[in-house]
């Protein structure tokens, strides 16, 4: 077996077994992202405070519960007998390539003495769910209770998806490229983090009976590639189609109540004593939320606790695809989260299907199936699919009742309209479009005699313009003054469940996602809309507010500042422009001067040519803050850009110290 890089330092794996493959996938993996796979493998088992002390406990406390760990290693024992043997393979490995990386490398910039760990067959399901798990929504559906006691029926009003930002995908067919054939092009929208949550890969396998050569993206710490591939005849993308399909239960427990079973498990905490937490479970799943002097809880139903099921029976069939059909086939395993699969292939098909397992509930909230058929449409050669969280046809209502505003998707189709034929290069432009759609209900609503002469040139483009700063200022001001009203007063206050789920309980995010649905109400929490704005746009009719990506910069989270620990930055704080509902989706946090999140990769595959792709990512394939890798993609995605894929063997450098 043998390891390639390119120019980017992507690995380019060429193995003569599928398990081959999957050994050195591991390797280079753990060569790569030491630091980032153990502080994975140690929130998967629910450990994190054994390195980070009491920071990691409120997280453990929830991984232990929501029983993380027990369902991954169920799921795993579920699997077909190649699919245990491709997750083995990958583990030994991340073990062999975590043993030859250096102390420097493993720890981290910060010193914490991380040590190797050791990783099960199972391992890699819990990487995968700790992605995922807080990604459905239920965080939501806490918010949503919380703001129907406090509004009642005016929660509504905030109705739209859990936070700020979302992703694009998109297929055109081949009448509408310069090639011919398909192109499929988008990009995932997540938490930036240090190093990035996606890897570039190339799996290749020469077995004369299982031969495969995929290009894509995965989670470090998972095998094969899952969601952005390339695998010659066929190409695929995804988004989150924003499914129902978690809930929460208020149950009993009190003796003789709603558990089913009891058990302790003791978290170890570094420099203190060790913590026992009480993980409870009851027949609709396992009690994520607690108030044991009221004797209640809420236990968390979804379809991985219900199947004991992660969907890793597609991991196989998706990397042995050759045509749509063949990933529709493996979409069937998937169950969750529910995504938006974009699929296209040499043959001149493009389909947009959903994937996962979407339960049908009665009248009383309890699940009684999966809904099925789920959404599904097509596109003829002279047409496109697109799909960016929204409500993409009506058959969507039978997934959830909150999608992502329209705004994205719309500008997308737009986009596409205009153009003429399309190549790769052309289809990642359009990803870097930042005109500013949902802002028009703010804007119409400023008095005449309170605009400034420039916004009547400003095209919408949240980027260095006038237009743009004096936009994002307006807007800032619009949400404080609609979080101050006396009405929301209670939304104000930290989240009943602690700092985990603050995300999801932030009023002025809440309220910025949600500006033009409020806006447009006639008396919303006692506001008048037009009074409102009228007031905020005298405030600032005298500011010079500061360039807009200027005071929207990169900010990517390492590990350690996600559990609010001290960390010694190395990436670079990257004016960016673009904002929550623009195409380039580099979301918008109210009271900051950073964004946390946005687009996470970037790709456009191209079904004639695949050496004529394109693929990206923030930062680069490296963790090491010294490698010349650890930055270099950077500066070629924040400018909305990206680098093409290099396939031809001879053009790539052998790592000769992996044998």
């Amino acid at each position: 077996m043998t390891l390639f890089r390119d120019e980017w330092g992507i690995p380019h794996i060429r193995g003569v077994s599928l398990t081959e493959v999957a050994r050195l996938q591991g390797r280079a993996t753990a060569r790569d992202r030491a630091w980032q796979l153990e502080i994975e493998r140690l929130r998967g088992e629910g450990r994190t405070a054994e390195l980070l002390g009491p920071a990691g406990l409120e997280w453990d406390t929830f991984a232990r519960r929501a029983r993380i760990a027990a369902v991954s290693q169920v799921a795993y024992a579920g699997l077909d007998e190649e699919t245990q043997e491709f997750l083995t393979a990958y583990v030994d490995g991340v073990r062999a390539g975590l043993a030859e990386t250096s102390c420097v490398e493993l720890d981290g910039p910060d010193g914490l003495g991380a040590a190797p760990g050791t990783w099960q067959p199972w391992t890699p399901l819990a990487v995968f769910w700790v992605q995922q798990i807080l990604f459905g929504s239920f965080p939501s559906k806490l918010f949503g209770a919380r703001a129907a006691r406090v509004l009642g029926a005016e929660a509504e009003l905030f109705r739209t998806e859990g936070l700020s930002g979302g992703s694009n995908a998109y297929a055109v067919g081949g009448g509408r490229t310069r090639s011919g054939l398909p192109l499929v092009a988008g990009d995932p929208h997540r938490v930036f983090e240090a190093p990035n949550v996606y890897l570039q890969v190339r799996l290749a396998c020469i077995d004369p009976d299982d031969t495969f050569d995929v290009v894509g993206m995965t989670f470090p710490g998972v095998p094969g590639v899952q969601h952005f591939a390339h695998a010659g005849q066929v190409a695929w993308g995804i988004t989150n189609a924003m499914g129902d399909y978690q809930d929460l239960y208020r149950v009993d427990l009190r003796p003789g109540g709603d558990v089913v079973r009891r058990s302790v498990e003791t978290v170890l905490v570094r420099g203190e004593e060790p913590v026992s937490v009480e993980v409870l479970e009851t027949e609709r799943g396992p009690v994520v939320l607690d108030d044991p002097e009221e004797g209640w809880g809420q236990a968390l139903r979804t379809p991985g606790h219900e199947l004991g099921d992660l969907g890793f029976g597609a991991l196989l069939p998706l990397l042995r695809a050759r045509s749509v059909a063949d990933v529709e086939a493996a979409v069937e395993s998937w169950v969750e989260p529910v995504n938006n699969w974009v699929i296209a292939d040499a043959a001149g098909d493009v389909v947009h299907t959903v994937g996962g397992r979407v339960p049908t509930r009665d009248e009383a909230g309890e699940w009684t199936g999966w809904v099925d058929p789920l959404p599904r449409r097509t596109a003829s050669s002279g047409g496109a699919v697109v799909t960016a969280n929204d409500r993409c046809m009506p058959e969507f209502d039978v997934l959830a009742t909150g999608f992502a505003p329209p705004f994205r998707a719309q500008r997308i189709g737009q986009l596409l309209d205009e153009a003429g034929p399309l190549d790769a290069e052309q289809a990642v432009a359009v990803l870097a479009d930042t005109m500013q759609r949902a802002g028009e209900p703010l804007l119409a609503l400023v008095p005449a005699d309170l605009r400034p002469p420039f916004l009547a040139e400003w095209d919408g483009a949240m980027d260095g313009s006038q237009g743009a700063a004096w936009y994002a200022a307006l807007r800032a001001e619009v949400v404080d003054r609609i979080c101050a009203a006396p009405t929301l007063a209670p939304l104000r206050e930290p989240s009943d469940h602690g700092p985990l789920y603050e995300p999801w309980f932030s009023l002025p995010a809440r309220v910025a996602g949600a500006l033009h649905v409020i806006l447009a109400a006639e008396k919303p929490f006692g506001l008048d809309p037009r009074e409102l704005v009228a007031e905020a746009a005298e405030a600032v009719r005298e500011a010079e507010p500061a360039p807009w990506p200027e005071v929207h910069r990169f900010w990517p989270l390492h590990a350690l500042e996600q559990f609010e620990l001290p960390h010694t930055r190395t990436a670079p704080a990257t004016p960016l422009p673009g904002d929550t509902d623009t195409v380039r989706c580099n979301a918008w946090i109210p009271g900051t001067t950073v964004t946390v999140r946005g687009s996470v990769a970037r790709y456009a595959w191209d079904l004639a040519d695949r050496d004529n792709s394109r693929w990206v990512v923030p930062l680069g394939v490296s963790g090491d803050p010294n490698s010349p890798h650890h930055t270099d993609q950077h500066h070629a995605w924040a400018d909305g850009g990206a680098v093409r894929v290099v396939t031809d063997w001879s053009l790539l450098t052998e790592e000769t110290t992996c044998p």
